[in-house]
């Protein structure tokens, strides 16, 4: 059985100004023309499936007709969605949608379930855990376990009629995203049926490698989850992280795709789809297709006479460029004239340098320098040159006036 794992499409982000509409429509495109060329029997999208709960309309149509072409091409599709997608709005017509080919959750409504499909080469049991939010878990969630009555939460008979407003109060308190995973996964594991499973989850699983657009579960690490979770899953497809990387567990393959297409200045990675060919007896092989559509993102820095030779950053032209401008001078309408040489210049930083091109360090202890000294510290470590003695005869009479300023 062929797999092909995608997650967090994102469909209706944008990249700065620049609308990825198009781009988007052209991943989506390709990604149905190279599942069905290599023989895929099933995709899976493993959350985010929109950028925000309430989707752009045009976002949602194309979301439709790439499920509905890679039905009609006899493809099966299992879609979950993540922390950026509303659940109750994606997934309400998940039980009339089973019948049709796409197997749809999102929320709490049917966490714990298997859902068996049955394959040329024998069952895949399928195991969906969408993004759980820990404090919107229902206050009987995780008492249904066989290990209830021992379980961290303490209530026992798992009947919250019967629990003190106390009791449920901390019962929620307790709740992490591990928590409520280990308990989802608990209800599912006795009716797995065979030896082949696959379980979907939208999360941060520990030692997973983050990106900039990434939008934290939790502060804190608390939304952090222990890849042991998944352990003794044939495949485990993960979505929420963007960069495309495997994540270390004792038994079975746990996996994230990334995404389609990089939304941040630290994807500077190769984008790719994930092959996944899962055996009868859950042995899998693995193989990332990479992704040949969407606009690259690169870092480029210098000062402004250097960023704008066409010889000197020829890779970025094409690209969605983050420029920062090391000048020590005054430089006026910088993004303008890059422009010129760089058409998606998306973001433009000042970071001019100090003498012998290195930015200017903090003191060791700001504290214990006096407020000019503090003014005058800061203005090199911005400019990158000392303030004239004009500007520091300025710079002394803001000093004084806003220190007489607070004291009165």
């Amino acid at each position: 059985m062929r797999i092909a794992h995608t997650s967090d499409w994102h469909l209706g982000r944008s990249f700065g100004e620049v609308s990825l509409r198009e781009d988007q429509a052209r991943f989506c495109d390709w990604f149905v023309e190279m599942v069905d060329d290599q023989g895929c029997d099933l995709v899976v999208i493993a959350g985010d499936i929109y950028d925000r709960a309430v989707a752009p309309t045009e976002s949602i149509d194309l979301f439709r007709t790439t499920v509905r072409r890679l039905l009609d091409a006899g493809i099966r599709v299992v879609a979950i969605t993540g922390n950026h997608d509303a659940a109750d709005r994606v997934a309400a017509y998940s039980e009339l949608l089973d019948h049709s080919g796409l197997v749809l959750r999102g929320g709490y409504d049917r966490v714990g379930e298997v859902v068996q499909l049955d394959h040329v080469d024998g069952p895949l049991d399928l195991v969906l855990l969408p993004f759980l939010h820990p404090q919107s878990a229902p206050d009987s969630f995780g008492q249904q376990r066989p290990d209830a009555a021992d379980s961290s939460d303490g209530t026992g008979d798992g009947d919250p009629s019967g629990d003190t407003v106390q009791l449920l109060l901390e019962r929620r308190g307790r709740r992490t995203h591990e928590s409520v995973l280990t308990d989802a996964v608990a209800l599912a594991r006795p009716q797995l049926r065979g030896v082949r499973s696959l379980a979907v989850a939208h999360a941060f699983v520990t030692g997973g490698q983050e990106s900039e657009s990434e939008r934290r579960l939790e502060v804190g690490g608390t939304g952090q989850v222990p890849g042991e979770v998944f352990s003794g899953f044939s495949y485990t497809a993960l979505g929420h992280l963007h960069r495309p990387q495997s994540v270390s567990v004792d038994h079975g393959h746990v996996r994230y795709s990334g995404t389609p297409l990089p939304y941040s200045f630290s994807e500077e990675h190769p984008k790719s789809i994930t092959l996944v060919d899962l055996a009868p007896d859950g042995t899998c092989e693995v193989e990332e297709v990479p992704v040949p559509v969407g606009r690259p993102v690169r870092r480029i820095s210098g000062t402004i006479e250097e960023l704008l030779r066409r010889d000197r950053f020829p890779e970025a032209h094409d690209a969605f460029v983050q420029a920062t401008v090391t000048d020590r001078g005054v430089v006026t309408e910088a993004k303008a004239q890059l422009l010129q040489v760089y058409p998606f210049v998306v973001e433009v930083r000042l970071a001019p340098l100090a003498d012998g091109d290195t930015p200017s360090e903090a003191p060791a202890n700001i504290r214990e320098l006096s407020p000019l000294d503090a003014v005058v510290q800061f203005w090199e470590a911005v400019d990158g040159a000392s303030p004239t003695a004009e500007e520091r005869d300025l710079l002394v009479t803001v000093v004084e006036e806003s220190i007489q300023a607070v004291e009165q």
